[in-house]
């Protein structure tokens, strides 16, 4: 496969605490719990067109627009976000009534290009997707942690969405290997437009 590039959404999500989750628990149970929250919520991001290039054991990563070109894939993106959060209440609602502790997220998307390429070893092959807009991707579902907040995009994200979805602008801040300081926004737990 020859490397290309291209404009694409991406986004991180990642589950917080997942350590304490399981400090003292089987690992067979992290398995499991990977089955029911993980897969459920990449499964969003499927439903929107969206592609989850791979598990990160707390988390996943996932991009639009490399695979299907059509249309805007930073709203197919927000609009997973929003359905993860649906799908999170779901599972919440049933891991309280088990008597578990509720799960949260943190999820970081960045609008840019980026380079879509193969990695090889000598018995692994894996596609993949690398380039600034991905670790910019990474530093804003940092910024979640930060601002005590569950979904922030950049600004290239939002410039493509803010007339469908409704967002609280966030402070400026510097990330990890940024010289610019990074604006990002909330993207709110409400309807869209």
């Amino acid at each position: 496969m020859t490397s290309f590039t291209c404009e694409a959404t991406v986004l991180f999500c990642d589950i917080r605490n997942f350590t304490v989750l399981f400090e003292n628990a089987d690992p067979c149970k992290a398995v499991e719990f990977a089955n029911v929250v993980l897969a459920v919520l990449g499964n969003q991001v499927e439903l929107n067109g969206g592609t989850v290039d791979r598990f990160t054991g707390d988390g996943f990563l996932a991009h639009f627009g490399v695979h299907n070109a059509t249309g805007n894939h930073s709203e197919a993106a927000c609009q997973s976000v929003l359905d993860m959060r649906n799908k999170l209440s779901e599972i919440n609602a049933n891991r309280y009534l088990n008597m578990e502790l509720v799960v949260n997220t943190g999820i970081g998307m960045h609008t840019g290009e980026v380079a879509i390429g193969q990695i090889t070893t000598g018995n692994v092959t894996q596609t993949t997707i690398l380039g600034d807009t991905v670790n910019t991707a990474s530093r804003i579902e940092g910024l979640t942690k930060y601002f005590s907040v569950d979904a922030l995009v950049s600004e290239a994200s939002w410039m493509k969405v803010k007339e469908q979805f409704k967002f609280q602008k966030m402070p400026l801040k510097k990330v990890k290997g940024k010289e610019q300081m990074v604006q990002s926004y909330w993207l709110l737990p409400t309807n869209r437009k």
